[in-house]
């Protein structure tokens, strides 16, 4: 069965979107059929895969346009993903965003989904239909504090975090969340990998931050009863 997972955090800089696509390309490694969408209206990953000026997007197909096996790229880390636009600014019904995942044409084991680093439409709309929201959590405040409200918009949503080091980060653990069996090292290769299309992982295969990403991706596939 299909299971949705929203990667979410309202304080900025906590690497979802290197997450969002490492997760896709490791849970590809692992088998699974995966489709990424990008719901942050700055549109990063789309950017950062090179899909930024197609024709149609994301916006079109939840506002009613026909998706088709054809408009959904696959690209050479071998997951689908669907390109996002500014207009993604526009979408606010979760009873349309969830018609268009229904109306998918093609079958995936798991649906990640990048969402805005603040309390934004988009972020509500993903966390509604997803059956996790992710969680990352760094050693600092502001990171805590974007995950505290990040895990209320989810309210009786199923909710679980996972620890990541970013720069000079203290030795404080918010306990008061559930996480994942991986911790995600600072490494100065995430940087390095941010001007490339490719994901950490793919750049840096025998890293300790891939090693990182492909144990946060098992420890997600187990939680969600797919492997």
């Amino acid at each position: 069965m299909r299971k949705i997972v929203a990667i979410a955090n309202v304080t900025g800089g906590t690497s979802k979107s290197t997450t969002a696509h490492a997760l896709a390309v490791a849970c590809v490694e692992y088998g699974k059929k995966v489709l990424l969408l990008d719901l942050d209206v700055s549109t990063s990953l789309t950017f950062k895969l090179g899909l930024e000026n197609e024709r149609i997007t994301l916006t079109d197909f939840v506002l009613g346009s026909t998706i088709n096996e054809s408009q959904i790229t696959t690209v050479a880390e071998r997951f689908d993903f669907i390109p996002s636009d500014s207009r993604i600014s526009s979408l606010v019904e979760s009873e349309s965003f969830a018609k268009f995942i229904d109306s998918l044409p093609k079958e995936y084991d798991l649906v990640l989904m990048d969402t805005p680093s603040t309390i934004d439409p988009r972020l509500v709309m993903a966390i509604e239909i997803a059956d996790l929201t992710l969680i990352p959590v760094a050693a600092n405040l502001h990171s805590i504090r974007g995950a505290n409200q990040a895990s209320k918009i989810a309210q009786n949503k199923s909710t679980i975090g996972f620890k990541i080091e970013l720069g000079s980060s203290g030795d404080y653990w918010d306990e008061s969340f559930s996480y994942l069996d991986a911790t995600i090292p600072n490494s100065e290769l995430v940087g390095e990998s941010l001007s490339q299309t490719s994901s950490v992982i793919t750049q840096s295969y025998r890293s300790e931050i891939a090693s990182a990403y492909r144990e946060l991706a098992y420890s997600l596939l187990e939680k969600l009863e797919l492997i």
